[in-house]
């Protein structure tokens, strides 16, 4: 018994001595032979690790056969199994980090060196210097094939446009957020982002179906990781201001403008005392707060990430603000049955509460609107509310003042909002993998507008207070069921995911409007119990259902030669059931050259060619676009007592026949690094089609139709272009590491046909023609200014006949396109495109001794821009404030540059010339990021680490255009380079912190 007692005890010890750590010590090399300092070296599956030192060497404690993982950047990754050796010894190769990166493709992920689609990522190495106050879009701009535009009002949300404009309807790309489609608007949290992944062809997008003609955004937020408790504190803040017109000061105006009055055979008018500079007054320095804090770890089994975040915005100009809380958790577990069975379960959940002033003014317009003669404040109009905005005998103008608007307007939006997802996974032998998700946005928002009594401009009614409240419910709710499968047998390697889902949509709203709000002690009652007259109320809602079944298969055979197929079947409800499904399949392939055996070019690391084909949707109409409305009109009187009695009528024709949008794309390309691995280069070549593009088709009204234009399938876009990425990474000596990442793409855009025997679609200033892009500039041209009366005469057409016999010496010459003797409308003829054919976008960084430095940069060429402002400032028919380098054409200035200015005469200032379309194209350091990680000596073990950053927005742009910024925000394709007063990105500086514990 003894014996056995003391064999027991025996075979104990030697399993713990078994199970005990051991220390293991060890150098790491480049292949030459040098140290290399600064590798991490893992435990993996572990949080245990360190780092090499300045000769290479590390020291680590490990168990039995752990595994050690030995990663840096620019070198391939290393693993080791410990079987209890004393030292180990690693050699690291040159290796592409790229190749190894997993890219979310929907519903899947895929190393990069196996994609067969064209999608770019912007991961966590660009986000670290990257400031984003509006939405996720706006950090896209350095991305090759996507077009972004922004404005810098607070609550703003630029347009993202993925290689063109495939539609004539919304042309937004979906969000997806953590494999839920939901938006990315600017109630989301930037903080919380790990990567986004832009899929831009058929291939990479098709799982997604009906409702990827648009491009899909996939957006992957933060997960927690293993180990103890990691807390993540950041607080950033921003400074901006907006770039400014050079404009008249008030002896200046008074001068021009007396020119104009005498021009025009007329007395100069009475001048009010005022002296206002409308832009200092009305821009200011605005400063953006965010405070960003999460709580993070986790064991190998159970893992949690928290996070909370501020942000507050107080605008650059009067009138706006915003505001934003948002909150996000989420936590994964997972129960190993067996080395068969796997079981987890996770949840992710965002709650956000956004709130923004919003500006009932366009103050951008009236800074320039309104006359530097004009004050602020105007005690002759105390019985209109006291502020200054001229008058019919002194300094006419029908410009609004701002300061009044937004004190007698306010208007107030706001939504609370939750959104994310469960779900539970079953894995099955290591290669089959049940997953259940459910998703969920859900919003509540609410909208207040108070109309006090008061004026703003001169000629202006009468107006009651007024009270208007708007509540609005969404819900979208997402079910889906996917089985996936993996396995490698031998040299195939084969995955596969099969799916199904339901997403259904609700949106409701009520709203309500009373007039004459009741007012004690200058305080308005916002509740609309608290006005006393003319009562209105409406409700509606609208409900869409979607259900898809979709599948997809990669086929990998030797790393050599890969394969993909995808389809998907949706049904949606806002389609006659008839035409209400749509399928959408892809193929795509791929071949590694770089793997043949007879592949031997020692500089080229990888090559690899690519092709694919397949079909996208769109649906862009409303829920109900295909039924026909009923309105509650008009009333008759029937009977004795002629009481009045409700009738129904339809007042919208509806087309019954409305069928999705069909995205036909080819894409093909090539991946290759070079040169040990240091440059990596993407070229990608696309053909997109979209055929029965839904718009709206003007009909007469005198067929019943009152209720807006239907919606018919009609045009055809055909978008064709070429994109190139490529970076390279590399060190100079030891110390400085330095990263060059540049694209650039070609788009061209042509409408192949209008539908309905249209050749052309007009806008005042813009005609869009088959054969030809959408929304070209199509304006009278000019031929400079008149210097004499002989000029005049001798401006005839091919007849004999004079142009322009009204002209004088100083008005400007116009070009009489169709040759008939007069300048008309007719006159127009194409003078440009309003779309960017060529963008570039790039990142270079640089890191030496803790210190990182990051340059973003964007730009866009080959399209004109209408100056909308500076043709109102030009113009002295109508008064406004003017241009400070005005240079009037008068006889003693024979060579002037502009015409001479005439009060209420049009003739110089006609709005469909080419005299204020400017050359578009621009190139802009987007940002510049200068950030510090002190050192560890410094930290100690209070923080894991402790990064200072300063970051530089917008301050330096290359262009000729002439407005505020070029790159403004106009959301209307028809006539998207025509800045009407849009808001400018501000210029900003910020400065930031970061604290991990």
């Amino acid at each position: 018994m003894l014996r056995k007692v003391l064999l027991l005890l025996i075979s104990f010890c030697s399993l713990l001595t078994y199970g005990q750590n051991q220390t293991v010590r060890g150098r790491v090399t480049d292949e030459s032979g040098l140290a290399l300092p600064g590798v991490s070296v893992m435990v993996k599956s572990t949080s245990r690790g360190t780092t090499t030192d300045i000769e290479g060497n590390y020291s680590i404690e490990l168990g039995q056969k752990q595994t050690l993982e030995f990663t840096m950047l620019g070198m391939a990754t290393h693993e080791v199994v410990f079987n209890g050796q004393s030292s180990i010894n690693v050699t690291l190769r040159a290796g592409s980090k790229e190749l190894e990166e997993v890219v979310v493709i929907g519903y899947q992920t895929v190393k990069k060196a196996d994609l067969t689609g064209a999608v770019s990522v912007f991961n966590t190495s660009q986000m670290k210097n990257t400031i984003v106050t509006g939405t996720v879009g706006d950090a896209l701009n350095t991305l090759p094939g996507v077009n972004v535009r922004t404005s810098g009002a607070p609550g703003s949300e630029g347009k993202v446009e993925i290689r063109g404009t495939g539609t004539l309807g919304p042309s937004n790309p979906l969000y997806v957020v953590d494999g839920i489609v939901s938006g990315a608007n600017r109630d989301f949290n930037f903080n919380d982002i790990e990567s986004i992944q832009v899929l831009k062809d058929a291939s990479a997008a098709a799982i997604y179906g009906s409702r990827a003609g648009n491009g899909v955004i996939i957006i992957t937020t933060k997960q927690g990781k293993d180990g103890k408790m990691k807390i993540d504190a950041s607080s950033r803040y921003t400074s901006q201001w907006l770039p400014r017109y050079d404009l008249t000061n008030r002896d200046q105006w008074v001068a021009l403008n007396d020119l104009a009055f005498t021009n025009a055979n007329r007395t100069p008018a009475n001048h009010l005392n005022g002296n206002t500079d409308w832009q200092e007054e009305v821009f200011k320095t605005g400063i953006v707060q965010d405070h960003n804090i999460s709580f993070s770890g986790g064991a190998k089994d159970n893992r949690y990430f928290i996070s909370g975040n501020y942000q507050s915005n107080s605008g650059t100009t009067i009138g706006s603000k915003s505001e934003r809380l948002s909150l996000r958790a989420n936590t994964s577990s997972q129960r190993e049955f067996s080395d068969k069975v796997t079981l987890r379960f996770g949840e992710n959940i965002a709650l956000s509460n956004y709130s923004v002033d919003e500006l009932n003014s366009n103050p951008i317009v009236d800074v320039y609107r309104m006359l530097p003669t004009i004050p602020i404040y105007n005690p002759d109009n105390a019985a209109k509310g006291g502020y200054g905005y001229g008058d019919g005998t002194r300094d006419v103008t029908f410009g609004t003042n701002p300061f009044a608007r937004e004190d007698f307007e306010n208007t107030t939006n706001g939504n609370l909002r939750i959104r994310g997802n469960a779900f539970t996974e079953l894995e099955l032998f290591n290669s089959l993998k049940y997953r259940i998700n459910f998703g969920f946005d859900m919003s509540n928002d609410r909208h207040k507008y108070l109309r006090k009594l008061g004026y703003w401009t001169h000629n202006q009614d009468y107006v009651p207070s007024s009270l208007n409240k708007n509540q609005a419910q969404s819900s979208s709710l997402v079910f889906d069921n996917t089985l996936e499968y993996n396995k490698k047998l031998g040299k195939h390697d084969i995955s596969a995911v099969l799916g199904t889902s339901f997403q259904k949509t609700d949106y409701e709203q009520v709203w309500g409007t009373k007039n004459d709000v009741l007012v004690i002690n200058n305080q308005y009652f916002d509740k609309l119990d608290a006005a006393l007259s003319n009562p209105k109320t409406g409700n509606f809602q609208d409900i869409s259902k979607l259900f898809s079944v979709f599948g997809r298969i990669n086929y990998h055979y030797d790393e050599r030669y890969l394969f993909s197929f995808t389809m998907r079947r949706d049904e949606s409800s806002r389609f006659n059931p008839i035409y209400s499904t749509g399928y959408f399949p892809s193929v795509s392939g791929g071949w590694r050259i770089s793997k043949e055996e007879f592949f031997n070019i020692p500089w080229i690391n990888d090559l690899k060619i690519r092709a694919n084909y397949g079909i996208l949707g769109t649906s862009n109409i409303g829920v109900w676009d295909w039924v026909s409305f009923i309105n509650v009109f008009p009333q008759a009187a029937f009977g004795v007592d002629q009481s009045k009695v409700t009738g129904m009528t339809q007042v919208k024709l509806a087309n019954n026949d409305l069928k999705w949008e069909k995205l036909n794309q080819m894409n093909a390309g090539f991946d290759a690094t070079l040169l040990g691995n240091k440059l990596n280069l993407s070229v990608d070549y696309f053909i997109k089609e979209t055929k029965d593009v839904l718009t709206s088709m003007q009909i007469l009204m005198s067929t019943g139709n009152n209720g807006g234009d239907p919606v018919v399938n009609a045009a055809t876009l055909n978008n064709r272009g070429v994109e190139i990425a490529a970076s390279w990474r590399s060190k100079i000596g030891r110390e400085l590491g330095y990263s060059i990442e540049l694209n650039g793409s070609y788009i061209k855009n042509k409408i192949k046909e209008l539908g309905y025997g249209r050749i052309e679609f007009n806008q005042w200033d813009t005609k869009s023609v088959v054969g030809h892009p959408i929304g070209e500039w199509y304006l009278i041209k000019t031929d400079g200014l008149f210097r004499s009366t002989d000029e005049v005469q001798a401006h005839v057409n091919s007849a004999g006949q004079l142009i322009q016999p009204n002209a004088q010496p100083g008005d400007v010459r116009f070009i009489d396109f169709n040759d008939d003797g007069k300048i008309t409308d007719a006159d127009r003829q194409h003078v440009g495109s309003t779309i960017p054919k060529y963008q570039v976008g790039g990142n270079i960084g640089f890191d030496f001794k803790g210190f990182d430095l990051q340059v973003q940069l964007n730009g866009s060429f080959g399209f004109k821009s209408f100056n909308g402002p500076r043709s109102g400032f030009d113009r002295f028919d109508d008064n406004s404030n003017y241009r400070a380098d005005y240079d009037p054409w008068t006889p003693e200035n024979p060579d002037a540059k502009d015409p001479r200015p005439i009060y209420a005469d049009s003739r110089n200032v006609r709005g469909d010339q080419d005299r204020w379309l400017e050359n578009g194209s621009y190139l802009r350091i987007r940002q510049l990021g200068l950030g510090y990680n002190l050192p560890k000596s410094l930290l100690r073990n209070t923080f894991s680490s402790v990064r200072l950053s300063v970051n530089a927005q917008n301050l330096i742009t290359f262009t000729s255009y002439k407005g505020l910024d070029p790159e403004f925000l106009n959301t209307n394709i028809w006539d998207r380079s025509y800045d009407g007063g849009s808001f400018p990105n501000p210029r900003a500086i910020t400065f930031g912190a970061q604290l991990s514990f």
